[in-house]
């Protein structure tokens, strides 16, 4: 088993907390071409002399292969520090707070430093406590600062327009409705406008995050992951 980490957006964490995304689409840039593979799955393919680390002119998936977990990168900043001088981490998501108990050896100075910078008397004096206001990239998270994990179950790889409205929800999409109804239902005023499916808005969504690079209407190749959150203690 081995971890990678992952970036998501704050949407996108609160529907991993709340359980309703289990399920992420990110861009094949691997591979020169899509092929089948022995099993008839479509997988990248690597046409020209470079291969895979491992020599195989399939391209391994980069958020890993069943089995695997994954580490939540979210937008953070340090919150509060115990008196021996350990972070406690605030999440942008939810406003949650979490003590950092373990942090790693190759962290421990920089935290350290951190600390010092934060327990001086001009940063005490603007609110009397040593806290840092500034919110840091998700890139920025370090692995111990991270509070959600995730077990890769299933990876795939499809035309991101096949998406289908079950695998919409479970991206953490729910269909919409402006006339009351908990989803579509279907009735004469579901087909309405001002009601759109899980999958219409998923495209919007998606929109708004890769527009600039892998528009919806250009349908490229993406990796699915499938994965349910890992709870504390497995």
């Amino acid at each position: 088993m081995s971890e990678r980490p992952i970036l998501f957006s704050a949407p996108m964490v609160r529907a991993i907390l709340d359980g309703r995304k289990t399920q992420t689409r990110r861009v094949v840039t691997v591979g020169d071409v899509v092929e089948e593979r022995d099993d008839g799955t479509p997988w990248p393919y690597f046409t020209t002399w470079t291969h895979g680390d491992d020599g195989s002119p399939w391209a391994s998936c980069p958020y890993g292969a069943p089995g695997d977990r994954l580490w939540v990168r979210e937008t953070w900043r340090y919150a509060d520090w115990t008196e021996d001088g350990l972070p406690w981490i605030r999440y942008a998501a939810d406003d949650a707070r979490r003590l950092c108990e373990r942090v790693t050896p190759e962290w421990a100075a920089r935290v350290a430093d951190i600390w010092a910078e934060l327990s001086s008397a001009e940063n005490v004096a603007v609110d009397g406590r040593a806290t840092d206001r500034k919110w840091r990239p998700s890139i920025f998270l370090p692995r111990w600062a991270s509070r959600i994990t995730l077990a890769v179950t299933a990876v795939r790889v499809e035309r991101l327009q096949a998406i289908s409205e079950a695998d919409a929800i479970a991206e953490g999409i729910a269909a919409r409705c402006d006339h009351g109804c908990s989803s579509l239902c279907g009735c004469t005023s579901c087909v309405g406008e001002g009601c759109q499916t899980a999958a219409a808005q998923y495209s919007a969504l998606w929109d708004t995050i890769n527009g600039d690079r892998a528009p919806w209407a250009s349908n490229p190749w993406v990796w699915v992951v499938e994965f349910p959150r890992v709870e504390a203690g497995q």
